[in-house]
This record gives C-alpha cells, sequence and structure tokens, in this order.
C-alpha cells in the first residue's frame, strides 16, 4: 500500500506543500478523501454544464462540435 503522502501527492498531481509531511497518515489519508470528494463533484458539475450547453446546439451540429471539444 502506498504511503499516504504519496497517495495525495498522485491525487493533486503535484507535490503538496512540505508543511504537509507533519501531518500524521490519517489525516493525509482524511485530506486525501477530502481533495478526491472535490474533484468528483467538480467533474459532476463541468458535465453537467457541458450537457446542459449542448442543448443550445443544434442536433445535426452536436457530433463536430463534441469532437472539435475532445468529448
Amino acid at each position: 500500500m502506498p504511503n499516504a503522502l504519496d497517495q495525495l501527492t498522485t491525487t493533486l498531481g503535484a507535490p503538496p506543500p512540505p508543511e504537509f509531511a507533519t501531518l500524521t497518515p490519517d489525516e493525509l489519508a482524511r485530506l486525501d478523501a477530502y481533495v478526491r470528494a472535490a474533484l468528483d463533484t467538480r467533474r459532476a458539475a463541468l458535465d453537467g454544464a457541458v450537457n446542459s450547453g449542448m442543448r443550445l446546439i443544434p442536433r445535426l451540429a452536436r457530433p463536430a462540435v463534441k469532437k472539435v471539444l475532445g468529448l
């Protein structure tokens, strides 16, 4: 099992501040869970916004727009 600081680094996609090394493994795991939950919430909100915005585009143009957006 990877250590908690390595897991948080993977979740963040960048090294955390040096002060995070003073946190306990339980605190780091909890922080990792909070960050993951926030990322999931943001992903769901963005998906909802894209889906809502796609309704404004004429149906025949949607495949081209999705291709341009990389969806």
